[in-house]
């Protein structure tokens, strides 16, 4: 049986409620790392069907790359203060 348009909304509340209470007590890098998720996923759905597919491919690598640099600069904050070369 499909779901009625109220059904989906309830749906999609819930799911947003259970993000956000999953989402509590998480690092700051954590965070950062699901919100540059949250932006991928939207910025994909705008530009869908906009562009060729191997445009598509490239844009997704260039976000998974602008995510993952900002990931690994998060956990490597500080990383020659706290763990300095020793000769």
């Amino acid at each position: 049986m499909p779901l009625s348009m109220l059904d989906r909304q309830i749906n999609k509340l819930e799911m947003e409620k259970t993000i956000l209470e999953e989402s509590k007590g998480l690092s700051i890098s954590a965070l950062r790392e699901i919100l540059d998720f949250v932006r991928f996923i939207k910025s994909k759905r705008m530009n869908e069907g906009r562009m060729e597919p191997i445009d598509n491919v490239k844009r997704e690598l260039s976000e998974l790359d602008k995510a993952s640099l900002t990931h690994l600069e998060a956990e490597f904050k500080d990383y020659k203060e706290l763990y300095p070369y020793e000769q």
